[in-house]
């Protein structure tokens, strides 16, 4: 119940789940993010929290992470987040 309400929450702010990723996978992916403009919020979750494979990330013995995302202009209309 707790994780729906974050989840809820998160929604609320203008975060979106993008993707799940790790290694230079996510370096690539977070890169591009930043030229794009976008915020970026990464959440570490364990391979048995996500609902695809992760062999991969298990072999490669890298963190995985949940990529939300909401453009900055979102924030700044909702009057969350930091004001750069």
């Amino acid at each position: 119940m707790a994780e729906i309400a974050k989840i809820k929450k998160e929604h609320e702010e203008g975060w979106r789940l993008a993707s799940v990723s790790g290694g230079e996978h996510l370096r690539r992916t977070l890169d591009m993010y930043q030229k794009l403009g976008i915020e970026v919020f990464l959440e570490e979750v364990k391979p048995e929290e996500c609902a695809g494979c992760t062999e991969c990330y298990k072999l490669g013995n890298e963190t995985i992470y949940r990529i939300r995302t909401r453009a900055k202009d979102e924030q700044s209309e909702e009057g969350h987040g930091r004001q750069d």
